[in-house]
């Protein structure tokens, strides 16, 4: 899309300010499966401090970026003579991440283009993070509900392999809360702006 700009005849002590052409600033479908759906949420100005304003203003759950992701399961049951037990566990993950997307100025070589752009890789790092914190859970639930000891009815069975994934997931909630703490919402990982 080609931006065109009209100028009137000034006279020439006049000074004429063009505005600059912007380009919203995303990231590549590539980078996130289709397990993951990318929410985004606008930002505008032109400075690092109108930028830092509207990112504490707009930011989901008071942070520049979120990531929720939500593990379910489903197993079919195995009778035995020891009684019953789950067999083999599926699971399923869904993720939401929420990024900025500012509408940038179109030059590349914008010293403040360039910044955003640093810090928006360093954001998808960091909520990659939490990504795999998901699929981490979901791995561990299907580790953990078929190794179970059998119960005397499959009512029994259900009731402990839902409280044992549910277990799983809190500890990898945990894991989320720490992960933040450890890397200060990303800011070790360079998801600082300004």
């Amino acid at each position: 899309m080609r931006l065109l700009a009209l100028l009137l005849l000034l006279p020439a002590t006049a000074c004429v300010t063009v505005p600059r052409p912007r380009a919203a600033i995303v990231l590549p479908p590539s980078v996130w499966p289709r397990d993951t759906l990318l929410h985004w949420y606008d930002i505008e100005g032109d400075t690092e401090a109108e930028l830092r304003a509207q990112l504490d203003a707009r930011g989901p759950e008071g942070h520049d970026a979120y990531t929720a992701w939500h593990v379910t399961w489903k197993f079919p049951f195995l009778q035995t003579e020891e009684g019953c037990t789950t067999g083999p566990v599926t699971t399923a993950v869904r993720v939401n991440v929420t990024l900025p997307r500012w509408k940038a100025p179109a030059d590349e070589r914008d010293p403040l283009v360039r910044r955003w752009r640093r810090y928006l890789d360093a954001l998808k790092e960091h909520e990659s993070g939490h990504r795999e914190t998901g699929f981490r859970a979901a791995t561990d639930i299907t580790e953990t509900l078929p190794a179970l000891p059998p119960k005397p009815t499959c009512e029994e069975a259900e009731e402990a392999a839902n409280a044992a994934a549910r277990e799983v997931l809190e500890r990898y909630r945990a894991g989320d809360l720490t992960y933040d703490a450890e890397t200060r919402h990303g800011a070790t990982q360079g998801a600082v702006f300004p």
